[in-house]
């Protein structure tokens, strides 16, 4: 199921129709502008310390995006994982990390189950090479419920295709 998910999330997708409208190209971080993901008209957007985090209307799905040096992976883990322990998120047990290539960019996929006080979560961690001088990283970070991650699969797959390399 991992891998389908996976595979699903990096293919190029085309023609959906019914999509939500897509705003324009949203700069992961603008001190190191190594990339642009495009997001819908209704989702929100907010600045983070590395990068933009990005909210559904409903709040059933929340992406962040940093960018970050490989050495400091372990420490972000760990901040993330406080905010998921303040969320009331638990995680429950982990896939494995698998590996492929993307658009030209070596791409990394662990997907972890968890359960919060509201039930099941998903979150997924997906670390993109962008080949950048600086050797820093994408880490998108993916939170989001079973039925808000099956309400927005079109959107999400759309967000996903639109990532561009500067």
């Amino acid at each position: 199921m991992l891998r389908k998910t996976v595979f699903a999330l990096a293919l190029a997708f085309a023609g959906f129709a019914g999509l939500p409208a897509m705003a324009g190209a949203l700069q992961i971080t603008e001190a190191d502008p190594v990339a642009v993901v495009t997001v819908p008209d209704a989702w929100t957007t907010a600045k983070v310390k590395r990068g933009v985090e990005i909210k559904t209307p409903d709040e059933e799905i929340y992406i962040w995006f940093e960018l970050i040096a490989p050495d400091e992976l372990e420490a972000v883990q760990k901040e993330h994982n406080g905010y998921f322990d303040k969320q009331g998120v638990t995680i429950t047990g982990a896939s494995e990390t698998m590996k492929q290539e993307v658009k030209g960019k070596a791409w990394s996929f662990t997907e972890l189950k968890a359960k919060s006080k509201d039930g099941d979560s998903i979150i997924r961690y997906i670390a993109i090479n962008p080949n950048v001088s600086s050797g820093k990283i994408i880490m998108m970070t993916y939170w989001a419920s079973p039925e808000g991650d099956k309400e927005h699969d079109a959107a999400m797959k759309a967000l996903v295709d639109s990532i561009a390399y500067k």
